[in-house]
């Protein structure tokens, strides 16, 4: 068994209690139930079509200047307004940075608070289309985790998410991929926080490190062509 701490947001004032939980793996089920339908394109045959006359869409959220959000533990479910938020209550524990199986938004939405860009893609999503954002993403930012996620729409199944903004695309705009990652990230409260995540529940790759930055500093965005 081990201690852990669960910070929950109260009136404004950030109350730190301490949970007993036996492992990482705890009560995981509360946001992703193992499906495989959260990574898996059934019907491989029919992708979702590329359009390259849709402009990607950057929609931002104006948050309080002092906003900061909850850290809820295992027990509670969390719910958003949107299907790909920029912002909100969060687990305690976030993912090392790298590309996973899938992570819940639960999960992902911590990294953002400490600087992440967060790629996402629809499973049905053209695979050309998302091996170019991937790449783009990993030789961008060492911050940042990449999922599939079936809350997209088949008109933009490719997003990107940082503190506040996320960038939706129906195929890959390289400009303005690489404009928002340098704009976007490494903000948030904890945008400049060099502490790894705990959770790899799903790991497939973890991120490197760019730049020249400390032990899992992540220090630089640097775009490389």
């Amino acid at each position: 068994m081990m201690w852990r701490l669960c910070s929950l947001l109260f009136n404004d004032v950030d109350l730190i209690v301490l949970i007993l939980v036996f492992d990482l793996q705890t009560n995981l089920t509360v946001d992703w139930d193992m499906s495989p339908v959260n990574h898996t394109c059934y019907h491989p045959e029919n992708r979702f079509p590329v359009d390259d006359s849709l402009a990607p869409l950057l929609q931002c959220d104006r948050l309080p200047p002092r906003y900061v959000p909850g850290h809820l533990c295992m027990s509670e479910r969390i719910h958003y307004p949107d299907n790909v938020p920029t912002h909100g209550d969060h687990r305690p524990l976030w993912p090392v940075f790298g590309e996973y199986i899938f992570v819940p938004r639960e999960r992902w939405l911590h990294n953002i608070e400490h600087g992440a860009v967060v790629m996402l893609y629809h499973p049905c999503a053209h695979p050309a289309e998302v091996a170019k954002l991937k790449k783009l993403v990993k030789s961008c930012i060492g911050k940042h985790v990449i999922t599939p996620s079936t809350l997209l729409t088949p008109e933009r199944p490719l997003a990107l998410v940082a503190w506040s903004c996320r960038l939706l695309m129906s195929s890959v705009d390289e400009d303005a991929a690489r404009g928002f990652i340098q704009q976007r990230g490494h903000k948030g409260p904890e945008g400049t926080y060099r502490k790894e995540g705990q959770f790899t529940f799903g790991l497939l790759q973890q991120a490197t490190m760019t730049g020249n930055g400390a032990q899992f500093g992540y220090s630089r965005i640097q775009c490389v062509p």
